[in-house]
């Protein structure tokens, strides 16, 4: 899916609600969480969350709690979370690009750094398609941990985060530190390309598209 960097969505940067929705994926969240994340005033993302709603990008979550005011990304959220504001590709650029991906799923699990190996790939998306212009490279990705003692893992995971915090790395929330030895790994996958949309292999989406195993190891 392509998105016009230009535009708006709930009055706010395109850009910046694709982000919002990107950062929230795997979790439930309230309009604190919003107004936080996006930087307005908690009146501001209440009308955002609402919006959000009416748009189908976000779910309210039934909750028997009386507070209640919970919301949780939708599907339709995900396509938009994982949308490119690069220009469409080019087949034979993107033949080029997906080359270059694999050839760093390979160096991964080659790489004793990383605390998570590269189970499996799977493509999906305009590339599956006959066309000659592709909006960009739909890839999910699942991850195993290297370590299977988990003692000895959890120690790693907590010196890779404190070597993160001393690099200068700010965590946001608890869940994205608890995570960052998977998303180190994600980082290096797309190293900053702007044609590779990385989703995990629980995506609701790969339940509704056909998709192609391009990796898998069975080690």
């Amino acid at each position: 899916m392509y998105i016009d960097p230009t535009t708006t969505i709930a009055g706010l940067p395109s850009i910046v609600v694709r982000e919002f929705l990107h950062a929230a994926a795997p979790f439930e969240w309230n309009v604190d969480y919003a107004a936080e994340r996006l930087c307005v005033s908690r009146r501001r993302a209440h009308r955002v969350v609402k919006e959000l709603v009416a748009l189908g990008c976000v779910d309210p979550v039934k909750s028997r709690d009386r507070g209640g005011g919970r919301f949780k990304r939708s599907l339709a959220g995900s396509t938009l979370a994982h949308a490119s504001a690069a220009r469409p590709l080019r087949r034979e650029t993107a033949q080029r690009k997906l080359a270059e991906f694999l050839e760093r799923v390979r160096r991964i699990n080659n790489d004793d750094y990383y605390l998570y190996r590269v189970k499996r790939v799977l493509l999906f998306g305009s590339y599956l398609r006959d066309a000659e212009r592709i909006n960009d490279i739909d890839i999910a990705v699942e991850l195993a941990p290297r370590h299977t003692d988990d003692e000895e893992r959890w120690a790693l995971h907590h010196t890779r985060v404190n070597d993160a915090i001393r690099g200068g790395r700010r965590f946001s929330n608890i869940s994205e530190e608890t995570s960052w030895p998977e998303i180190e790994v994600l980082l290096a996958l797309k190293a900053r390309s702007r044609a590779i949309s990385l989703h995990p292999t629980e995506d609701a989406i790969l339940e509704r598209t056909e998709y192609r195993v391009l990796f898998e190891d069975r080690s």
